[in-house]
């Protein structure tokens, strides 16, 4: 084993964990590391391993920290197949930039293997795999994380006293995709995976290979410690030094007649048989899909007026076709039109010590935004809520009356400076002027344990709101009910530093 110089080493940020073990001669240690890099302006990803002894000096005192930082007897309970536990690896294909697979080949399934654990594809038969062995999953479609959690729910209700850990390459669409699948199988069984004990729900680790990994952001937001080169790094360190908490989510339920709102290829039959040379790069032709709900599980954000309209627009065929350009081409027009949502919005604030507290109406009949959340993060920079901390099972209102685009703008950028949008006021406009109630000039921010939105707009296109990026459109004088959950559905791993 040859010695290893400190200059040798990776820097400490892209370090994801360090076994050390002791032989007759001396102390050997395996650096495991992320190694970043760019190839056609893409991102690239590519796992690091040093195995070396004989350290001395500096060099000692510099793998002892590292040690002491980042060190690991093995893979950690939760990631060791066996009778009672399974493990299962879903990789996103079009998670975000699609780089979901690309870090699995390169990171996850040699960092897995230096740990003695191989894959097995994902089946739907029962039998029997390798002790050593965890399932793998590539998703081929929309639909192939819902059918996994189906999968998976009823597997726990058949295995008794087996646990089940799910480690998803993916962003914020991956979770909500497995809360309500898995949730719903359960409730269509009659039974509830709180029902059953904390076993019996799945825990999540989390890779952030989204697009804003809302969720993965605040669940880290608070994180102590030696600090990471970058997002997937400190995933990394989470999934292999984390801690199992329970996941708080909401639940958003729908008035009669609601629906969501999708859009899908669709090949028209007509030109079936003309597809082959009909050019490659022509626009796909997109079709609306709807479905009736009557409701949602969420753990990221619940939203009407601004934010759901541009999540919405920005999916839709019209703007589809012009890529990455798309959203902020939907929030310059709708900045522009500045539309004041007519709507009753009604919040029951969170009870201190016991006390009963009544439903209030807020004093204002138009809206341009309204959005409920238990987390404190958007993306990585945008702070929502800067008064949730990781897990602290609080629901928070976020809203403000029809201003023109510029002062949207400010607000929105008051956000990504450290949550300062919250309590903003400023003097009434021409616009405001219209809103003769007092609660019009401000950013309200409320602690709330649920919020009841009745839309009174004629325009189905003002009356769609926005559940963890799923949207629903409400009908006329329908009323949605956004309240926290009671139940808790799913564990998730966080930092060791957020449950002590």
């Amino acid at each position: 084993m040859l010695p290893l110089d400190v200059d040798a080493l990776p820097d400490p940020g892209e370090v994801i964990c360090v076994l050390k073990t002791q032989t007759s001669a001396s102390d050997a240690y395996q650096v495991f590391y992320l190694d970043q890099g760019e190839q056609d302006g893409k991102p690239t990803f590519k796992l690091g391993y040093l195995t070396r002894g004989e350290a001395s000096g500096d060099t000692e005192k510099t793998l002892q920290q590292m040690s002491d930082d980042f060190g690991i007897d093995g893979p950690p309970p939760h990631l060791r197949p066996s009778p009672q536990r399974r493990v299962h690896v879903l990789v996103s294909t079009h998670s975000g930039t699609k780089l979901s697979l690309q870090f699995y080949n390169n990171v996850i399934a040699p960092l897995f293997k230096d740990f003695g654990l191989i894959a097995s594809a994902e089946s739907e038969s029962e039998e029997p795999k390798q002790q050593s062995s965890y399932d793998l999953l590539i998703t081929q479609d929309a639909e192939s994380v819902k059918k996994f959690a189906r999968r998976l729910a009823d597997q726990s209700r058949s295995e008794k006293n087996v646990e089940h850990t799910v480690v998803l390459l993916s962003g914020d669409g991956g979770v909500v995709d497995m809360l309500n699948s898995y949730t719903s199988t359960y409730d269509d069984r009659g039974t509830s995976g709180d029902d059953a004990g904390n076993q019996s729900q799945p825990l999540v680790a989390v890779l952030p290979l989204g697009t804003g990994n809302a969720l993965f952001h605040s669940l880290h937001k608070t994180v102590k410690g030696p600090a990471a080169a970058s997002d997937l790094v400190q995933g990394l360190r989470t999934l292999l030094r984390g801690k199992a908490a329970l996941l708080p989510s909401f639940k958003a339920v729908f008035p009669e007649g609601s629906r969501t709102i999708t859009y899908s290829e669709a090949l028209d039959p007509a030109s079936a048989q003309d597809a082959p040379t009909k050019a490659t790069d022509s626009a796909p032709n997109l079709e609306e899909q709807a479905e009736y709900v009557s409701h949602l599980y969420g753990v990221v954000v619940a939203s009407y007026g601004f934010h759901s309209q541009l999540v919405w627009e920005s999916d839709t065929p019209a703007y589809r076709q012009h890529g990455a350009k798309r959203f902020q081409m939907v929030a310059q027009e709708l900045l522009k039109e500045s539309h004041a949502y007519r709507a009753t919005v009604e919040i029951t604030r969170s009870a201190i010590e016991g006390e009963t507290v009544g439903t209030e109406k807020i004093d204002r009949d138009q809206h341009a935004y309204v959005l409920a959340t238990p987390v404190s993060n958007l993306e990585k920079t945008f702070c929502i809520s800067p008064a949730s901390r990781p897990l602290d099972e609080k629901l928070r209102l976020v809203h403000f009356g029809p201003v023109d685009g510029a002062k949207t703008m400010e607000i929105m950028m008051a956000a990504y400076d450290g949550g300062k949008h919250v309590d903003m006021r400023w003097g009434g406009t021409a616009t405001q002027s219209q809103d003769k109630q007092g609660d019009g000039d401000r950013v309200g921010y409320e602690d709330i344990s649920e919020v009841r939105i009745t839309t009174h707009e004629e325009n189905p296109r003002w009356r769609k709101v926005c559940i963890d990026g799923t949207i629903v459109e409400i009908p006329i004088g329908g009323c949605m009910v956004i309240s926290k959950d009671t139940k808790r559905h799913l564990r998730v791993l966080v930092d060791e530093s957020v449950v002590r």
